[in-house]
């Protein structure tokens, strides 16, 4: 099994991330000066950086996984969590000068939650095993 062997280091992870995803959201990197990765496109409107909102937003659901206990209204309190920390990181932004506020980087970091939560639910039953 992938659980870890404790709460605490489980809490550890779910910390460490959390504050990884908030120093991204604060640091002055693709600022409105150095827009290299927005004006990067994966497809001819699909930019880089709506990509990258997303994938980073897509383990919060999957830490889940390090946790042993799990009902639903613990995946949904979970949920609830990942669309506050989403729209937290991104809010944020709003207050930096240095950075930019983007709805559709918003719709991003949510579009990553919910892409998660649809993971968790098809690997959730291979770990219940």
């Amino acid at each position: 099994m992938l659980f870890v062997k404790s709460p605490k280091q489980a809490d550890t992870i779910t910390f460490c991330y959390v504050v990884f995803l908030f120093a991204l959201a604060v640091l002055p990197i693709n600022s409105k000066d150095s827009a290299s990765i927005n004006n990067t496109y994966v497809l001819p409107e699909l930019r880089l950086d709506y990509l990258l909102h997303s994938f980073l937003l897509i383990p919060w659901m999957l830490i889940r996984v390090f946790y042993a206990e799990t009902n639903r209204l613990k995946e949904l309190l979970w949920l609830a969590c990942g669309v506050l920390l989403g729209i937290t990181t991104e809010v944020i932004q709003y207050f930096l000068t240095y950075r930019t506020y983007n709805v559709i980087d918003l719709a991003a970091n949510l579009l990553g939650v919910f892409i998660g939560a649809a993971l968790w639910q098809i690997i959730q039953p291979i770990y219940k095993k």
